[in-house]
């Protein structure tokens, strides 16, 4: 270990020096603060052992020095004076100084002082290495919760993906379906065009005569009969509405995917002020396949101010609860969503008439990786997503629920 003398009388320095070089250390000396101080500086100093009474800087200024100072190892520091007065002990330790030893000095004492503070400065060495494999612990848990966490978002993202797909190919179905049918009208159309057109050209050409009156009519009977066999007042009647059906299923398609943008934009993490309600309503959207088939779901929206928030974070606590409730219902219920403006908040209740939760739970389910799900199922991270999100937005998210009868999750945002 590398200890430090300050001392101004070189005799005592030597005879320091010489008393410690014997128990093994490597000495450093100095006559006066402002060189201790230099030698501190640079040096890797574990133990200072310095006079108080000295030219330019004494030992305490020095000390207060080393203790402002900001180094990874602590220096432990023993003060040596002939001063032995209770008072000057007092102010010495408060000055912060380690130890105290007044001359002359005794070889033994001061053996046993120097030990004390190897001691201090073996256990600060040991302790310091088992905080360093502490905290890299602590980053190898945060890093697999994080990661964790990530799987549970990928999961989602996959289950709303194949809900998505699955409400984009209902639209696209018909609209398929339509433009076929549209595909044989316009055949049909195109066909009996060419009839009229043929006997408009025909009319052009040769008049309308004896011979070719008989001619006209009976192509007039050909065009008839193709308009009986095509059905052409039932096509122009719906040709309309498979115009209709094909735009409404564009515009039900358009939706979802603006929607799907406005859920998991991966470009905004910044504050923005955002409709509640329409965060609300585009969640609703996206997860709605994973709702249709397990409750009817009512809206009571109020009207809310616009929130400073993330919208996308709030979109992923507002998923995982609507998935959550549907699941809680074993074969048909029902999930109220309803909004309101409590002074500088906003509160959004959703509840649903599942299972409900038991008491013993209802404590436990914002913990990471609690489930109550089957092995496979479930992270038990959704729920502790989602109270991060709130609390990261200053907010409250509660919970209350009855057995048999269902839950309701009360989430409040502060509005700015």
């Amino acid at each position: 270990m590398k200890i430090l003398i300050v001392e101004d009388s070189a005799v005592s320095r030597n005879l320091l020096q010489k008393m410690l070089e014997n128990m093994r250390h490597q000495v450093v000396s100095a006559q006066d603060g402002l060189s201790a101080w230099k030698i501190f500086e640079k040096n890797d100093i574990r133990m200072v052992i310095t006079d108080w009474t000295m030219p330019v800087m004494d030992g305490l200024a020095l000390l207060k020095k080393i203790r402002n100072s900001v180094r990874d190892n602590y220096t432990y520091v023993i003060l040596v004076t002939a001063r032995n007065q209770k008072q000057d002990i007092v102010e010495a330790l408060e000055s912060g100084a380690d130890d105290y030893i007044t001359k002359p000095l005794d070889p033994g004492e001061l053996r046993a002082r120097v030990r004390v503070g190897e001691r201090i400065v073996r256990l600060e060495k040991k302790y310091k290495v088992k905080n360093d494999e502490l905290e890299s612990t602590l980053k190898r848990l945060k890093d697999t919760q994080a990661q964790m966490i990530q799987s549970e978002k990928l999961a989602s993202i996959g289950q709303l993906a194949a809900g998505v797909a699955h409400e984009i190919n209902n639209p696209i179905g018909f609209i398929s379906s339509n433009l076929n049918t549209l595909e044989g009208y316009e055949n049909d159309i195109r066909t009996l065009l060419t009839q009229y057109r043929q006997l408009a050209s025909s009319l052009k050409q040769e008049g309308i005569g004896g011979k070719q009156q008989t001619e006209i009519l009976k192509r007039l009977e050909n065009i008839e009969a193709l308009e009986r066999e095509m059905d052409v007042d039932f096509v122009l009647n719906d040709i309309p509405s498979l115009i209709m059906e094909s735009q409404e299923g564009a515009n039900r398609i358009r939706k979802i995917i603006i929607d799907m943008k406005d859920f998991a934009h991966p470009g905004d993490r910044e504050l923005k002020y955002a409709d509640i309600n329409q965060n609300l309503e585009s969640t609703l959207n996206i997860v709605w396949n994973e709702l249709k088939y397990k409750a009817t779901v009512t809206k009571e929206y109020g009207e809310l101010p616009p929130v400073l928030c993330y919208p996308q974070e709030l979109n992923q606590v507002f998923m995982n609860i609507l998935v959550n409730a549907a699941q809680a219902i074993k074969e048909r219920g029902e999930i109220k969503v309803s909004t309101k403006a409590l002074d500088d908040k906003v509160e959004i209740k959703i509840a649903d008439t599942g299972s409900g939760i038991p008491e013993e739970n209802l404590s436990r389910i914002f913990e990471p990786f609690f489930t109550t799900k089957d092995v496979g199922k479930g992270t038990g991270l959704g729920l502790n997503v989602a109270y991060n999100i709130i609390k990261k937005h200053n907010g409250t998210i509660d919970v209350e629920s009855t057995i048999g009868k269902g839950t309701t999750f009360i989430v409040t945002i502060p509005v700015g």
